[in-house]
């Protein structure tokens, strides 16, 4: 532009010229780039819609020196600007178009069309030749297109379908237009329409409601129609004219360039620390009363004192005026929520008064409630990065000049949502969820889980979940779940009602049930017959074959109850007989096969104390070592195992042993409560049913296995193809680990000879199931088996094997299918200087490109690969990940930046005021840090884990400066992480850390040191120290 205007110069210095730019910011840039050059008698001057009247005003009575227009695309066709002889065509514009996808308006730059261009040449050579300095190719003028897309394309056509519907023009789909609207934009309408409840379904086609009837005679837009509407529902139909009459037009508060601040200034007299519509109608009051109070000259002064565009004051009057008549033919009240009466002020001099009638809580409710169902998918909730979450996952930030900008409250309600370069969030106010769900009930999606019998409450509960679009309003509201789901909830209130007795009714079954229960539970001790009163699911299927499925609750249940006859209520009564059932019989137990798969292995038995032989053995072939199951082993033969429970028994620790004497008795009802094997070990199946015996709790490692005689373990007999004994053991492990190769191979000889494949490099072309038929039946499980660089394709007997080593196997390949992308991408990291000193102090410089490529790839491939079985899904994940990888490994930099920086941030805060202060406190955190921010930490930490690092350190900031004040505080919480931190030492050392259940546990230590030390920053639900310790527990 300006070497344009350097050539305009030089040949004409006198010829005033027209510049064409696509908004104010453009403008000032080139304004000031002008101003620079400093071309005699020349003065630059902007012209722009939001420009003042007295700004525009010079624009058309030029003075005597020569001038530079630099105006938007007002100055295309709107007007004419005198004296012009010059035109420099940039060649661009901003264009307001509406996204259906994105539901708001866009405002984005775009080339301007070939009429757009032929108009602006046409604004130079009025009075005389003129010249017009296109900044393009002419190639890019012809390729652009001949005219401008009409409005009808660029627009939301909501108000269109609404107003074809109130005049009976059928369906806009039919409908002949010159130019037909997009089929996205349609749907997007209708869509409008629906939220707005202006369209309901009716015999298949689409009507208009009684609201959308109502919206269809005010002619405004559809969402300012339906404020209305709602305003006039509930009382606020005063204040809500003059807001929908404000949203209409154009923003009459003036900001110029050379004034901000004093414009600012001006404006805050009227603004609302809560909502910007609220400021609205200050502004009208002041505005209002100062109407009545002065001259029209005065008038004119105090809009100009004030920033205030005095025609566009003059506009919102009229427009207010007219929807005030429109109103009036609907035979609508203009009440206010503050009554029939005005509130004025008093005294002469009063411009700054605040007061208004939505400055009460309930009046401010009204308010926004009636905003809220014009504006229903405008709601925006605060996240942790600052943005605002609007339904269908759009995101969008407060307009810098909000009131609200600075302090944005969690809940917002947004008049526009504006796509520039980012989307702003303009005329905002707070508000609650509670307002959204109230007003908007047929917009709401609910979801509800953790349905729990409440005893307090006599009835089900069941936590809601309610969203709008995606956007979550309300994450845990407690409802009844009787009537969402009854028969679900009825068997809840049966279950964890009626049969634990956590129930307070006045029908007396209930505790008398509950005696009968408890005398039962004395006649099994009295017997020393553990486990033969019916269980609790028993108990349930009875009350649930005689109580009504229609109830739910304590109160339905005493109404019940209350109408039954004296043999009715006799009926619910339990009888000893009823929870003491018989004892069934014994069937095969000493059988001559051992099933597995469709073998049947061969079972011999032995009496014969000392003989290696002693008990019973099983005769396995080599190539079905590896498909044994070692808790099916554990519960031998049915004749064995109330020997087998005994014997455990006695092998306990006296203090424990004590609870469960006499052994044999024990032995003997686990023996007839369990005839058959279950699918967990003995050991396992012998310690829970131990615990609720004799109500003394027992793990299956307080069991000592070795002192068992011998013939109370399986005895296992190897044999070869032909026949021949290899091996004979009673220890399953030992001989895995002697032929467990061998059966390996053994296996995958006879399962997958024409599947086993080395030395891939790629997926193989045929599918790999996950399952196929191996030898005697027992089933085979093929996977890939990474071997360094290069894949095999092996045939598994144990499908846990085989499930661990595919998605390594998958991986493996996908790296060296992806050595390319990871190279490049390595090259491509724009790494600063600053960061490689700092990872330079944890591991070497030359490392960091690597580590971070590798943390992508980590992330990138972490799900998901145990399900690629063909070559299609794998080249799409390869794919997926080639075209992500880049872009992962960017984000893994910015927050490698984020965590070296707060580990730099963390360091120094680790060091003593004094010495030996706190030093314990401080060594704990020494150690943390160590173990967080580690040589290969970027690679190693799964990618969960890693993104929540920044947290970590600024807890343990947080907690350092915290523990220099208050050490011992901090030494008590210190104790409560000490049973977790050396059970994962203690892991480490037996080389089980890396075990995923290890890794969980040691993230959510993480999480619980988040917890105790810094509340503020938030930690994950369900991370406790009780929780955590029951897991410690759980792991042995």
């Amino acid at each position: 532009i300006v070497a344009a205007i350097d050539e305009i110069t030089r040949q004409d210095p006198r010829g005033d010229a027209l510049v064409f730019l696509p908004g104010e910011r453009e403008i000032r840039d080139a304004h000031q780039a002008l101003e620079r050059r400093k071309y005699r008698e020349t003065e630059v001057t902007p012209l722009y819609a939001r420009l003042s009247a007295r700004d525009q005003d010079k624009v058309f009575n030029p003075g005597p020196k020569r001038r530079l227009v630099l105006a938007t695309n007002v100055a295309e066709t709107s007007l004419t600007v005198p004296r012009i002889k010059y035109v420099v065509d940039p060649g661009y514009a901003r264009v307001k178009r509406y996204s259906p996808r994105q539901k708001l308006d866009r405002l984005h730059i775009e080339p301007v069309s070939q009429a757009s261009a032929n108009q602006r040449k046409g604004r130079c050579g009025r009075i005389s030749d003129g010249i017009c300095y296109r900044l393009y190719a002419e190639a890019d003028f012809q390729s652009r297109p001949e005219f401008t897309d009409p409005e009808i394309r660029r627009s939301s056509l909501s108000g269109v379908i609404l107003r074809m519907l109130s005049l009976g023009l059928g369906r806009i789909e039919d409908f002949p237009f010159l130019e037909p609207p997009d089929e996205r934009a349609i749907a997007d309408g209708w869509q409008q329409l629906v939220e707005l409840g202006a369209v309901g379904q009716a015999d298949g086609d689409r009507t208009l409601t009684a609201i959308g009837r109502q919206m269809a005679r005010l002619p405004v837009d559809v969402k300012l129609a339906r404020m209305l509407v709602a305003a006039q529902a509930n009382g606020t139909l005063r204040e809500m004219t003059v807001i929908a009459s404000f949203l209409g037009i154009q923003d009459p508060r003036e900001r110029p360039p050379e004034a901000r601040e004093a414009a600012d200034n001006a404006h805050a007299k009227f603004a609302d620390p809560r909502s910007e519509f609220v400021g609205i109608l200050k502004l009208w009051e002041a505005y209002r009363d100062a109407h009545e109070e002065l001259t029209q000259s005065r008038l004119r002064d105090w809009c100009e004192r004030h920033f205030l565009g005095f025609l566009r004051m003059r506009e919102w009057r009229e427009l207010h005026r007219q929807l005030l008549l429109l109103c009036a033919e609907l035979g609508w009240e203009e009440r206010g929520t503050s009554g029939e009466k005005r509130v004025t002020r008093e005294g002469k001099n009063a411009d700054a008064d605040t007061r208004s009638p939505f400055l009460s809580p309930r009046a401010y409710v009204a308010l926004h409630r009636a905003l809220l169902a014009g504006l229903p998918t405008q709601v925006g909730h605060k996240t942790e990065k600052g943005d605002f979450l609007a339904p269908r996952q759009r995101r969008y930030q407060l307009f810098p000049g909000s009131v609200l900008a600075k302090k944005p409250p969690p809940w917002v309600l947004s008049a526009t949502l504006l796509d520039t370069a980012r989307v702003w969030g303009l005329t905002n106010a707070s508000i609650e969820p509670d307002w959204v769900i109230a007003e908007l009930p047929h917009l709401l999606a609910r979801k509800h889980f953790d349905p729990h019998w409440s005893r307090a409450q006599g009835h089900v509960l069941a936590s809601e979940q309610i969203s709008l679009f995606g956007l979550v309003l309300a994450p845990k509201k407690p409802v009844h779940y009787g009537r969402i789901a009854p028969q679900e909830a009825h068997e809840i209130f049966v279950r964890q009602g009626l049969v634990t007795g956590e129930i307070n009714t006045r029908a007396g079954f209930v505790a008398d049930n509950l005696k009968v229960l408890e005398q039962a539970r004395e006649e099994e001790a009295k017997l020393r017959r553990a486990g033969i009163v019916a269980d609790e699911d028993w108990q349930a299927r009875w009350y649930l074959d005689r109580i009504p499925s229609d109830l739910h609750s304590a109160a339905g249940l005493d109404a019940w109850y209350k109408k039954l006859t004296p043999d009715a209520r006799r009926a619910l009564h339990w009888t000893l007989a009823d929870l003491l059932p018989g004892e069934g019989n014994e069937e095969d137990r000493f059988p001559k096969y051992f099933p597995l798969g469709d073998a049947r292995l061969p079972l011999h038995y032995r009496f014969e104390p000392g003989a290696a032989d002693d008990g019973v053995s099983l005769d396995v072939p080599l190539h079905l070592l590896n498909a044994l199951d070692a808790a099916r082993l554990s519960w031998l033969a049915p004749g064995f195992i109330g020997e087998k429970a005994s014997a455990l028994i006695r092998s306990l620790p006296k203090a424990l042993r004590r609870n469960y004497v006499p052994a044999p008795d024990f032995g003997r009802a686990f023996a007839e409560a369990h005839a058959s094997p279950s699918a967990d070990e003995l050991r396992g199946e012998l310690a829970r049913f131990l615990s609720r015996a004799a109500g003394a709790p027992v793990a299956a490692l307080d069991f000592d296995e070795a002192a068992l005689e011998p013939h109370l373990r399986m005895n296992l007999r190897l044999r070869d193809a032909d026949g021949k004994v290899l091996a004979e053991s009673r220890e399953l492990e030992q001989l895995r680990a002697r032929f467990g190769d061998r059966a390996g191979h053994a296996f995958a000889a006879r399962a997958g000879r024409e599947m086993a494949a080395t030395g891939l490099r790629d997926f193989p072309a045929t599918p790999i199931p996950r399952q196929v038929p191996g030898e005697a039946g027992v089933p085979a499980y093929p996977a890939l088996v990474d071997e360094g660089e290069s894949v095999a394709l092996r045939v598994f007997a144990d499908r846990a094997e085989a499930d661990a080593a595919h998605p390594r196997g998958v991986r493996r390949l996908l790296e060296i299918t992806l050595a390319d992308k990871a190279k490049s991408a390595r090259k491509q990291l724009p790494v600063s200087p600053k960061t490689g000193l700092l990872y330079a102090a944890i591991e070497s410089q030359e490392r960091l490109r690597g580590d971070l490529v590798e943390a992508a790839t980590n992330a990138l491939l972490d799900q998901g690969l145990d399900d690629i079985r063909d070559r299609a899904a794998f080249e799409r994940r390869r794919d997926e990940a080639g075209r992500q990888l880049f872009g992962e490994a960017m984000q893994r930099l910015q927050l490698a930046e984020a965590i070296l920086a707060g580990a730099a941030e963390v360091k120094p805060q680790l060091d003593s005021p004094l010495m030996g202060w706190a030093r314990g406190n401080l060594d704990d955190l020494r150690a943390q840090l160590q173990a967080l921010v580690r040589p290969g930490f970027l690679r190693e930490t799964p990618a969960e884990a890693l993104a929540q690092m920044p947290r970590y350190l600024k807890a343990m900031a947080l907690r350092a400066e915290r523990a220099k004040r208050d050490p011992a505080r901090d030494q008590a919480r210190m104790l409560e992480l000490k049973p977790f931190v050396d059970a994962l030492q203690a892991a480490a050392a037996r080389g089980q850390a890396s075990r995923p259940e290890w890794q969980a546990l040691r993230w959510d230590l993480e999480e619980l040191r988040v917890s105790l030390f810094a509340q503020e920053l938030g930690a994950r639900s369900g991370i406790s120290p009780k929780k955590l310790a029951q897991r410690l527990q759980a792991l042995g």
